[in-house]
């Protein structure tokens, strides 16, 4: 395989786990919104919905839904930090 090939089958397999981690965040959201914000509702709901994977925890939970509430996005929020100009 050429180092190309390569690449670009790493920059899509890292895009489609980025993805599927983004669509597993987008549905805890909307199932907090769901079940009027009851954290172990929701880690209910999850452990149905994706059989044998662990619920996240209840700090990730509010995490996801205080960022939604904040900023309108479940992705992480990263702040930039620039050095110093001389």
């Amino acid at each position: 395989m050429s180092v190309l090939k390569h690449r670009m089958t790493l920059i899509f397999t890292n895009r489609v786990i980025w993805l599927y981690v983004f669509l597993k965040r987008q549905f805890t959201t909307i199932l907090v919104i769901e079940n009027r914000h009851s954290v172990v509702l929701t880690q209910r709901a999850y452990r149905r919905k994706y059989r044998g994977k662990q619920a996240p925890s209840d700090n990730t939970i509010r995490r996801l839904v205080s960022n939604f509430l904040e900023y309108g996005t479940v992705g992480d929020q990263h702040t930039v930090h620039q050095r110093p100009r001389r």
